[in-house]
């Protein structure tokens, strides 16, 4: 059995940063600049044959005309003691929602076809234990549904937003098969551990995970380098390197990798997208000489690479 590698994209816009007050007013997401990065992927993963999920905070989706009927849904919500929603309230007092909403991104990937529509919740409010409470939770989850009933799809799999897991036995509750996880790793070295890691050359891939509460719990994955700040000092020969490994490590051993992403990265983070071309190309070959299978989270949910059995979380 090939290696499996997994393409996993956090489709956020501004939701994305709606509690980072500096990052919401340096005003570098805009309409335009997210439906260039939505093309850009796209056709990058077009000339590689790859297909991705694009795991899309539902309340991008809405189109200009649909704004007012969902406004009452995109209700304020406290998480650790300030409202989520702060920055959305001025944009919305000033008439101003560049950003905040894009159906172009989500017209993009759904007319490629090829491609997993998941989901990254409905305002991006963190769902870990003790961020909000579970009805709060549940109904970010339910919100995000209806939603995207509204637009025709079947939602499969989930990506939790900041990788922050728990409440997972409310995905079962709306119909998911499957949930991101986080990497073991996540929150444990800070920004400057961060950065070092992105030097290990050696990096493995990651076995499959059991299940949990029923879901298929899809191994997290590594992030690809976002060539922003203190990043872009990581010369890009290196992080091409760190995939090698990674990808390397699944096809030697039957392993995952996962590469997750926001699109958004590529509108200030420059050479993000020659970066992410160069893993692709990497991944291509290997998939070519028969190693590796490139799929999207929901089909790797139906492939039975995943082990069987079931583990009760603490983080519900």
């Amino acid at each position: 059995m090939p290696g499996t590698f997994i393409i996993s994209l956090d489709c956020e816009g501004k939701w994305g940063i709606a509690d980072r007050d500096g990052r919401i007013e340096s005003g570098f997401i805009t309409r335009k600049a997210l439906v260039r990065a939505y093309e850009s992927l796209l056709r990058t993963l077009s000339a590689y044959e790859a297909p991705a999920t694009f795991a899309f905070v539902m309340a991008l989706l809405l189109a200009d005309d649909e704004v007012s009927q969902w406004m009452p849904r995109l209700s304020d919500v406290q998480v650790d003691g300030s409202n989520w929603m702060r920055n959305f309230r001025r944009a919305e007092a000033a008439g101003n929602f560049d950003g905040w909403f894009c159906p172009e991104a989500f017209d993009l990937v759904r007319g490629n076809g090829r491609h997993e529509i998941a989901c990254h919740g409905f305002r991006h409010v963190p769902l870990g234990f003790g961020a909000v409470t579970t009805e709060e939770a549940a109904y970010e989850l339910r919100s995000a549904t209806e939603l995207a009933k509204k637009k025709g799809v079947d939602l499969k799999t989930f990506v939790f937003p900041r990788n922050q897991v728990g409440n997972i036995p409310l995905l079962a509750d709306q119909g998911y098969v499957g949930f991101r996880n986080a990497h073991p790793d996540v929150g444990r070295h800070g920004r400057i551990g961060n950065l070092v890691q992105e030097l290990n050359i050696l990096e493995p891939s990651q076995d499959a995970e059991p299940s949990s509460f029923g879901l298929v719990s899809i191994p997290g994955g590594y992030f690809l380098n976002w060539r922003h700040g203190l990043r872009r000092a990581i010369p890009e020969a290196v992080t091409l390197m760190r995939w090698r490994s990674i990808l390397n490590d699944a096809v030697a051993n039957n392993r995952v990798a996962l590469l997750y992403l926001h699109p958004h990265n590529l509108i200030d983070g420059p050479g993000t997208l020659e970066l992410f071309d160069g893993v692709l190309r990497i991944a291509a070959d290997l998939r070519d000489s028969g190693g590796l299978s490139i799929v999207t989270q929901a089909e790797y949910c139906g492939t039975g690479v995943h082990r069987g059995n079931d583990v009760r979380k603490a983080a519900v």
